[in-house]
């Protein structure tokens, strides 16, 4: 069965099916010129445009206000990452490398649009914490060999 998402006002909604979208398309709820997205779709579309929807032609084209649904592959790891950035700062700096690492494949992820971008900031915080945790563990190895 194949579902839909539907923008209207700048808002995203769905998936909802077929069936659905007609009973909304029959309320009144969505009209041609609101924008629609299916699996196997390259972009978002006018209502309007889908004769599968059984609307008229949208009068004008419009952009999409979103990519579409499936750009997201990946989901983030923001949490992971700020758990072992925070563990690097304390008791092992390996979990400090490793945020590090992870944070900044992440990041790049969120930026090329593959990866869920709701975790930057936690996935930034882990990040930085990495960062912190090596550098201290680094200074305090050099201060150790000093001795």
């Amino acid at each position: 069965m194949k579902e839909w998402r539907v923008a209207i006002g700048g808002r995203q909604y769905g998936p909802v099916s077929q069936e659905e979208l007609k009973a909304w398309i029959t309320q009144g709820r969505v009209g041609a010129g609101d924008l629609v997205w299916s699996e196997g779709m390259a972009a978002w579309a006018a209502a309007g445009s889908r004769p599968e929807l059984g609307l008229p032609a949208a009068p004008t084209a419009v952009a999409p206000p979103f990519p579409p649904p499936a750009a997201y592959q990946q989901p983030h790891r923001a949490g992971a990452i700020l758990a072992l950035g925070i563990l690097g700062i304390v008791p092992c700096f390996i979990c400090g490398i490793i945020a590090w690492v992870m944070g900044n494949g992440d990041l790049r992820k969120m930026d090329e649009g593959t990866m869920d971008p709701a975790g930057r900031g936690m996935t930034q915080a882990g990040k930085i914490c990495g960062i912190v945790g090596t550098i201290m563990a680094s200074r305090i190895s050099s201060l150790i060999s000093s001795l």
